[in-house]
């Protein structure tokens, strides 16, 4: 599946960059939401240090970017940038994806589109 690796766009700020340690990479996980269908979920993102990966991880682009198996089937076309915000002594990694971008994906409704706000 080399052409879904093509397919990914993910983008790191200059400042995710920077705040990752050389060991670390981004990882977009996925956190059940729904009782009934085990697709129904969001996603969160953080720094990771590649030794603490999931084995199931799978990489986004060709960058140090990782993700969820769910995860990754829904992120694997968006285009996504990666920021950090520096919040005290901790990085806060943030995406541009709305904030229900994981359950919209899952109910069959687009994430980005001609109205993201409906």
């Amino acid at each position: 599946m080399t052409r879904g690796f093509e397919m990914s766009r993910i983008t790191l700020t200059s400042a995710a960059r920077a705040a990752l340690h050389p060991d670390e990479v981004v990882f977009f996980d996925w956190h059940v939401t729904g009782l009934c269908c085990a697709d129904a979920g969001e996603f969160s993102v953080r720094p990771l240090r590649r030794s603490r990966l999931p084995r199931r991880a799978r990489r986004l682009g060709g960058g140090p970017v990782y993700a969820h198996p769910v995860a990754w089937v829904h992120l694997v076309e968006l285009p996504v940038t990666v920021d950090c915000r520096p919040l005290w002594r901790w990085r806060r990694f943030t995406t541009d994806l709305p904030p229900d971008a994981g359950l919209r994906c899952c109910l069959g409704r687009p994430v980005m589109g001609e109205h993201p706000g409906r």
